[in-house]
């Protein structure tokens, strides 16, 4: 019998009414703080990022669901949904 691996995917969701612009979800990724010198500064190589003034999600695909941008985030904007 064959056995297949089963990816879960997790989706950012950042609520731009409750989101002040702080920045902690930005420091607080783990796959931001990860990410070589040459590759900063290119925002699609980032996984939250801040722009005009409220967190977006810049590239989902970097998401790997765990939690620390929730955790830093103080207004509560940040919530992580799982889809299969």
């Amino acid at each position: 019998m064959k056995s297949y691996k089963v990816a879960n995917m997790y989706r950012l969701y950042i609520n731009s009414a409750l989101c002040v612009g702080c920045n902690d979800c930005v420091t607080a990724c783990p796959h931001n703080a990860s990410l070589p010198p040459e590759m900063r500064g290119d925002e699609k190589n980032y996984t939250i990022i801040v722009k005009n003034g409220k967190a977006v999600v810049s590239n989902q695909s970097y998401c790997d669901g765990c939690g620390v941008c929730i955790e830093a985030c103080g207004p509560m904007a940040i919530s992580l949904k799982v889809a299969r």
